[in-house]
């Protein structure tokens, strides 16, 4: 499993967690319009994760129709299929991800990357002209918000103390933002961005990778271009006199 389909079953995960966060303060009227609910949320999520790895996605697929068949309506029984639900989420990860790639900072900035993507998309359904708040939305964002500062703490383990620094007042900054202050959607978009670009510098560059490879291409190409003693020098090229 890479790191971003990792980030995408973090993502995954907090937003089902919010799900049950709500069902127990406003409990639904109806269990199938809460479970339809569920899935319109994180079915687009599911097929993001099919396009980067099938078989995670056979396995998250399977461990949420047995969450949502296994729904009770009791609070109790909701809390220990959701405790399940995780469990089985933490297998997979168990079973598809590198424990080093976990102890990665670079994993964990694409982490915080997707989830303050996740945030500024629900921010922006949960605040809406005229200062209405979606009680629904907001608890996605606040639980992304969580979720978002965990990754930055991860993120951060390798960090010099000035960059710790920067990125947490960031990150505290988001907080009052969107916790407190409920500022509009355009503001928290650019206090956003910040944390982003930070959480930039610690992803692997695509372009490094390339050029890596490229490099290694061209080296291997310039050694089977020196031939030994008395052997070709390769195609369209004069050959030895003998004799």
């Amino acid at each position: 499993m890479k790191a971003d389909t990792f980030a995408k079953l973090v993502v995954l995960e907090t937003l089902i967690d919010a799900e049950i966060g709500h069902f127990l303060e406003h409990r639904p009227t109806e269990m199938a319009l809460f479970r339809e609910g569920i899935v319109s949320r994180v079915s687009d999520l599911v097929d993001e994760i099919d396009a980067l790895d099938a078989v995670v996605a056979a396995r998250t697929y399977d461990a949420i129709v047995d969450f949502l068949a296994e729904l009770p309506e009791d609070d109790e029984g909701v809390v220990s299929v959701t405790l399940r639900f995780r469990r089985a989420i933490d297998r997979i990860v168990d079973r598809g991800m590198d424990q080093r790639a976990l102890k990665d900072p670079a994993t964990w900035a694409m982490v915080l990357a997707e989830l303050l993507a996740e945030l500024a998309d629900e921010y922006h359904a949960a605040v809406r002209p005229g200062e209405e708040i979606r009680e629904r939305e907001y608890l996605r964002a606040q639980l992304l918000l969580a979720r978002s500062r965990e990754a930055a703490d991860r993120m951060l383990w390798v960090a010099d103390d000035e960059a710790n620094a920067e990125l947490r007042t960031e990150m505290d900054r988001l907080t009052f933002a969107v916790r407190h202050q409920r500022l509009k959607p355009q503001v928290v978009d650019f206090m956003i961005r910040a944390p982003q670009r930070r959480a930039a510098r610690y992803r692997p560059s695509t372009l490094t990778r390339i050029g890596t490879f490229v490099l290694s291409e061209l080296l291997r190409r310039s050694e089977k271009r020196v031939p030994p003693d008395g052997a070709s020098t390769g195609p369209g090229e004069p050959q030895p006199v003998k004799g």
